[in-house]
């Protein structure tokens, strides 16, 4: 059965305000677009929003059409608008934002790295040269340069079937070690047990419970 849906990649970028979404969005929303896959990030200080905006065959707009409804939306004269056409909808999705919503496109296990230490040129290439010399697909990633001294690089990475992680790790330790930079590598179930709010919420609040308690009862 031929596809009758029309797929569109529309991403922007502009100096970061408030509204962006809503203006990019809207103007989406107009033509009759649905989105039904959104990146967003500021990277020093420019807003970059990325989405699949997908359209029925019979009133899709051309790539044209959409690039100049954007930018009508968009005060900016000088916001940066690219559509492109795009294939059918992946059969997977793709994780974003590190919540590691989503599945892996690629066969394997993902795994968190996170790398935290002084800043210096060459940093991030040397960290994605030994993971793509494992065959490891890195999927969502950040670097963030807050404080140079303890820089932090965090990424979600798809490990292969038979990539050893304890080799990966290892091999990352070696290479990063003359750079002062501390290592970790977690499967992405260890990194959610380990970063599980709910517990440590309810945690506190017993613990409140308690000092009541023992209060009342001094008193």
């Amino acid at each position: 059965m031929q596809d009758q849906t029309i797929r569109f990649l529309v991403s922007t970028a502009l100096r970061d305000r408030v509204g962006v979404i809503r203006d990019v969005t809207g103007a989406l929303a107009a033509l009759g677009g649905n989105l039904t896959d959104v990146r967003q990030a500021i990277v020093g200080g420019v807003f970059l929003f990325h989405a699949i905006a997908e359209f029925g065959a019979a009133s899709a707009p051309d790539a044209s059409s959409v690039v100049s409804a954007v930018r009508a939306a968009l005060p900016e004269g000088d916001a940066g608008v690219d559509v492109r056409p795009c294939g059918p909808a992946a059969a997977t999705a793709r994780p974003g934002e590190l919540g590691l919503e989503g599945v892996s496109a690629l066969p394997g296990e993902r795994y968190v790295a996170s790398f935290s230490g002084p800043d210096c040129p060459g940093r991030i290439h040397r960290i994605a040269t030994v993971i793509a010399a494992a065959g490891a697909n890195v999927e969502d990633w950040r670097h963030d340069l807050s404080d140079p001294a303890r820089t932090l690089t965090i990424g979600v990475v798809a490990l292969p079937k038979g990539c050893d992680p304890g080799a990966l790790r290892a091999a990352l330790e070696k290479e990063l070690a003359p750079l002062g930079l501390a290592v970790s590598l977690a499967h992405e179930n260890v990194f959610r047990a380990t970063n599980e709010v709910g517990p440590i919420s309810a945690l506190l609040g017993a613990s409140s419970a308690d000092a009541s308690r023992n209060a009342s009862s001094v008193g």
